[in-house]
């Protein structure tokens, strides 16, 4: 009876061990308290970044075995920019079907859990041409309130995403919905926007804010944390101000890199102030659980950590409470309200 009970474990452990490793980790590895937090950048960053490099590394494998069948049928392939970064089957984000002209209920978008919420977000990536009109029904389906860009439309030449809003104060249609732009604030490293969305049928009317980080390049990261950070903060004040539980919409070009990137970087930052402490290693693991190459880069994974260890600095020599700091600015918070 003993060998029996012994096997079972061992038969049980090697089961969690291949199909759940988060669970594992979730038990080996512990969150780095906030004090402890500078020296292990330190430890880490030596050695021309030997350990996050021997850390990242780990990453490469997570969920290889997840089912992505609905990504790879012939009328969706058509669909996805990348033929390679496609959403899991048990987490995707799916489109009604319920017209004629809505036969296909598929769109390249995961959803992605957030410090709270374990669909506190949607990571998608840069609308097609032939996506934009799904891009928008998944924007009215979900009651988004908040989209977060962070591409621009063409880098290097390349063509990243579609763009997916009207120009000036004018209107658009993609498909049922109207989407006039109301107001567009520009500044050195983003700009911010609010569009109106109608829906013809029903003449219900929604506004969302628009989000668009333009100083990121492609598989890079921005020249310094400072931005970003300040950035992260205006989005998380509409968050918050916002309430509900609709999710807030990241996207780039894959939808991969830099959106896995501003994601981890939401909820860190949000983890760092409530526990005092911070496991940037099992959240990363966890968004590659939902979407595959989430923090695509080993660059992007080392800049995670730099913007913990600056907010931390930051904090420190209370510049948060300065009131004229660009992202607590009150004129630009204003115009997102």
């Amino acid at each position: 009876m003993a060998v029996l009970i012994f096997i079972i474990l061992v038969c049980v452990a090697l089961f969690i061990f291949i199909k759940r490793p988060d669970i594992i980790r979730s038990v080996l590895l512990q969150a780095i308290p906030a004090s402890k937090f500078q020296n292990h950048f330190s430890q880490f960053s030596s050695d021309n970044n030997k350990g996050f490099r021997q850390e990242y590394d780990h990453f490469s494998l997570v969920s290889a075995d997840q089912p992505q069948k609905v990504a790879t049928q012939p009328e969706n392939k058509v669909k996805n920019r990348f033929s390679d970064v496609l959403p899991y089957d048990s987490n995707r984000v799916k489109l009604t079907t319920s017209g004629s002209a809505e036969s296909s209920d598929y769109i390249n978008a995961s959803y992605m859990p957030g410090y709270r919420n374990n669909r506190e977000y949607i990571a998608t990536q840069g609308p097609l041409p032939a996506t934009v009109d799904d891009f928008w029904r998944m924007i009215w389906e979900q009651q988004v309130k908040g989209i977060v860009m962070v591409t621009n439309c063409t880098e290097l030449g390349q063509t990243k995403c579609e763009q997916y809003w009207p120009s000036g104060r004018q209107s658009r249609l993609f498909g049922v919905l109207s989407v006039t732009t109301i107001s567009e604030r520009q500044e050195p490293n983003w700009t911010l926007r609010t569009f109106s969305v109608k829906h013809r049928n029903t003449s219900e009317e929604r506004t969302v804010k628009h989000f668009h980080f333009t100083a990121w390049p492609n598989r890079g990261v921005p020249q310094s944390t400072d931005v970003l950070i300040q950035f992260r903060g205006l989005v998380r004040q509409h968050i918050e101000r916002e309430g509900g539980r609709a999710p807030t919409v990241v996207h780039c070009s894959a939808g991969v890199g830099r959106t896995g990137t501003i994601i981890a970087l939401d909820v860190l930052l949000q983890q760092l102030e409530n526990e005092q402490a911070v496991d940037i290693n099992a959240f990363v693991h966890r968004m590659r659980l939902n979407r595959p190459y989430m923090v695509q880069t080993e660059s992007q994974y080392v800049f995670l950590h730099q913007c913990i260890a600056d907010s931390q600095k930051r904090a420190e020599e209370h510049i948060y409470e300065n009131p004229d700091m660009i992202y607590v600015n009150a004129a630009e918070l204003q115009d997102l309200r």
